[in-house]
């Protein structure tokens, strides 16, 4: 096990867990985080929320967004041994939900058609992955200098 290197290395596992905490900031310019459900396709994630949530208003006035994905590797907790993590800054856009790709719109619906007042949040990641314990054994993630890298987007 080594590393990762490159981002095809680091998208399965995004990609195999649904859930992340998106990262936002409000008009005022504070910051604010909200857990969500996501599905991706092609490289980029989607999140399903009401149209009027503080999430939608504050993305719709900036759209620079970060996003946290961890990955419990491990049956049991292992005590000092956090999930493994992946964060990455990406650039968001609140779409109507009739945009996004029937395949895509029924996984986050769940096959619920009558869904009033909902939209997407369909966020594109930029820059780099930053990781923390991909690619390396749960017991080395003690030791942060051999737990971390940085791969570009």
């Amino acid at each position: 096990m080594a590393l990762p290197t490159s981002a095809n290395e680091i998208w399965p596992h995004i990609e195999k867990w649904p859930f992340g905490v998106l990262g936002f900031v409000t008009a005022a310019g504070e910051s604010r985080s909200a857990g969500v459900m996501y599905k991706v396709k092609d490289r980029v994630l989607y999140v399903l929320t009401g149209c009027d949530t503080w999430k939608a208003k504050h993305i719709r006035s900036n759209p620079h967004v970060s996003m946290t994905v961890t990955i419990q590797r491990l049956p049991v907790r292992v005590r000092m041994v956090p999930p493994a993590a992946i964060t990455f800054a990406g650039i968001a856009e609140v779409v109507d939900i009739d945009e996004v790709e029937s395949d895509i719109r029924e996984a986050l619906t769940r096959g619920i058609d009558d869904m009033p007042n909902t939209c997407a949040i369909k966020i594109v990641p930029k820059g780099n992955f930053v990781t923390y314990g991909i690619g390396i054994p749960a017991m080395e993630m003690r030791h942060p200098e051999k737990s971390l890298a940085r791969v570009p987007v």
